[in-house]
C-alpha cells in the first residue's frame, strides 16, 4: 500500500517582531509618540494626527511642550523631564491637559515607557482622549452627590444595608424617628425596637416579599422608639441583588399615625354627609323614614357575622345608606298613597333604581354605590329588576344588600300594607333560600331573625352612644 503523504505547503515568511511592532504602532487608535531624551518628538502615528490635529511631517521633530496648554507647560515639562531622566521608573501613567493645533484643550491619558536599545534612548508615550470617560465620571459624581442629598435630606426615615461590603447607613429623619442615632440602631436586635406582637407578622410578610420578588414593598405595623413610644409605621423593603444573590436592602419608613388620623376623620366627614343625604331622601316618604340607616345597620351587621373583612364591611353601611337615593325622583303622592299601588304606579318605583343608579354612577367614591344602588332589588333566579339578572353575576355584597333591604322592608309598615310578621319573614327566607337570595347570607341571617338580634340593632340605633354610631360617625 502507498504511503499518503501530507501536501506540500510552501512556508509563509512571517514578518519578524519589529516589524509587526512598528506596523500595530503606526495603525492604532491611539495616539502614540516617540520623544528623545531632549523632549523632542521624533515618532507621530496616525492616531497621533486624529487627536491633536497636527500631521507627521508638522509635528516630527517640535518639542513636545507643543501639545502643552500655556497655563500648564511648567508643571507638564517638569512631569515630562522627571520621568524622561528615568525617575519615574521605566514605565508609568499620567493624566494631564493637552492642547490641539485648533488651540482647543482636552484631558488626556498617557502611558510612558523609556526604552533603550544599542545605547540609543526612546521615550514612548501611549495617548487617549479621555474627555467623553471625564465627562462620565462627572456625571456619576453629580449623581452621586444628588443621591446623598436626597438621602440625607429626606422627610422619611431611610436605612441602606450593603451587606457584601459591610456598609450601614441611615439620615438625621430615622434618628428622629425612633430615637435612636445609627450606630445605636445597628447595634439592637430587632427584638428591642418590634413589639412581640410584630414580630411574625413582620418576618411573614419579608419571606412573602422575596418569594413574590416584588422590587418594593410595604408593610404596615408599629415599633417602639427610644422612649417607649409605640409609633404606627409604613415600612417600604426594597432588596438589592447583585448575580441573583441578595446583596444588600434599603428600607424607608414613614409615620402614618397622623395620616390615618386624617384619613379617620375625612371618612367620618363622608359618612355623615351621607346620612344627611339619606334623611333628605327620607323626608319625601315620612313612611319609610329611617330605612337607609336600619338597611345599613343591617347589612354591617350581617357582614361582622359572615366574617367579613373590615373594609368590605364598611362598604356594605355605606350602600344601604344610599341605595334608596333614586326615590327622591317619585312623586310623594305615590310614596305615601294608602292602599294598593296601580300598574303605572309600581312601574313608577322600580324606576327608582335607575334613578339612583343615573345619581351615582359618576361620584368619586371609594365605593360602587351606584351598583348597589341598581342591583339591590335582584334577585338569584332573574325575578328581580331592573335587568333580571341572575346567579353568580349579583356580588356577595348586592346579595347582602337585598336582603336586609328585604328583611326591613317586611318589618316595617306601609301605607299599602301592615308590617309582617317575623313568621312571614322566616317563611320568606326559607321560601326563597338557593332561588331568590344568596344561600350564605339566608344561613347567617336565619338566626338573627329568630333570635331577634337584628332587631336590637334599630332599637339601639336610638341611642347616640349606640356602637354603630361609634365605629360610623
Amino acid at each position: 500500500m502507498k504511503e499518503i503523504k501530507p501536501p506540500n505547503k510552501k512556508l509563509e515568511t512571517l514578518p519578524r517582531s519589529k516589524e509587526i511592532y512598528n506596523a500595530l504602532l503606526a495603525s492604532s487608535w491611539d495616539a502614540t509618540l516617540g520623544m528623545n531624551r531632549e523632549g523632542s518628538i521624533v515618532f507621530w502615528n496616525k492616531g497621533a494626527e486624529q487627536i491633536f490635529g497636527y500631521s507627521t511631517d508638522e509635528i516630527l521633530g517640535q518639542p513636545v511642550t507643543k501639545l502643552m496648554p500655556e497655563k500648564h507647560k511648567e508643571g507638564h515639562t517638569k512631569v515630562l523631564n522627571a520621568f524622561l531622566s528615568g525617575n519615574y521608573g521605566a514605565a508609568g501613567t499620567i493624566e494631564f491637559e493637552a492642547l490641539r493645533k485648533d488651540g482647543s484643550t482636552f484631558p488626556v491619558e498617557l502611558s510612558l515607557s523609556i526604552w533603550q536599545q544599542n545605547g540609543k534612548f526612546v521615550g514612548l508615550a501611549i495617548g487617549r482622549d479621555i474627555a467623553e470617560r471625564k465627562q462620565m465620571e462627572q456625571a456619576l459624581r453629580e449623581s452621586a452627590e444628588r443621591y446623598c442629598n436626597l438621602f440625607a435630606n429626606s422627610l422619611e426615615a431611610i436605612f441602606s444595608a450593603d451587606i457584601e461590603d459591610d456598609v450601614l447607613a441611615g439620615n438625621e429623619a430615622l434618628e428622629k424617628l425612633c430615637g435612636y442615632c445609627l450606630e445605636g440602631l445597628t447595634e439592637m436586635k430587632p427584638t428591642n425596637i418590634l413589639p412581640p406582637e410584630s414580630r411574625e407578622y413582620i418576618s411573614k410578610q419579608v419571606e412573602k416579599i422575596l418569594s413574590a420578588d416584588e422590587p418594593i414593598s410595604s408593610i404596615v405595623h408599629e415599633i417602639f422608639s427610644k422612649d417607649g413610644k409605640r409609633i404606627l409605621i409604613e415600612q417600604y423593603l426594597n432588596f438589592i441583588k447583585r448575580k441573583g444573590t441578595i446583596a444588600g436592602f434599603q428600607e424607608s419608613y414613614r409615620d402614618i399615625a397622623e395620616r390615618n388620623k386624617t384619613a379617620e376623620q375625612l371618612k367620618s366627614s363622608l359618612i355623615n354627609l351621607t346620612k344627611i343625604v339619606s334623611r333628605v331622601i327620607e323626608f319625601c316618604d315620612p313612611y319609610t323614614a329611617g330605612h337607609q340607616q336600619r338597611v345599613a345597620e343591617l347589612a354591617r351587621l350581617v357582614g361582622d357575622n359572615m366574617g367579613l373583612a373590615d373594609h368590605i364591611v364598611e362598604r356594605l353601611y355605606f350602600n344601604g345608606l344610599l341605595h334608596d337615593i333614586g326615590k327622591i325622583s317619585i312623586p310623594t303622592s305615590i310614596l305615601t298613597k294608602p292602599g294598593e299601588l296601580a300598574e303605572e304606579e309600581w312601574a313608577l318605583i322600580r324606576a327608582h333604581t335607575k334613578q339612583g343608579y343615573n345619581i351615582l354612577k359618576d361620584a368619586n367614591l371609594p365605593w360602587p354605590v351606584a351598583d348597589a344602588a341598581l342591583q339591590h332589588h335582584e334577585r338569584l333566579d332573574g325575578s328581580g329588576y331592573p335587568d333580571g339578572i341572575t346567579g353568580d353575576k349579583l356580588s356577595l355584597e348586592v346579595s347582602i344588600l337585598a336582603l336586609c333591604d328585604v328583611v326591613e322592608a317586611m318589618s316595617s309598615h306601609r301605607p299599602y300594607r301592615p308590617a309582617r310578621t317575623t313568621r312571614d319573614i322566616l317563611k320568606e327566607l326559607k321560601d326563597g333560600r338557593g332561588t331568590k337570595y344568596n344561600v350564605s347570607v339566608v344561613d347567617v341571617m336565619l338566626p338573627m331573625i329568630e333570635s331577634g338580634e337584628f332587631k336590637s340593632v334599630w332599637n339601639r340605633r336610638n341611642s347616640r352612644s349606640t356602637a354603630t354610631e361609634g365605629l360610623y360617625t
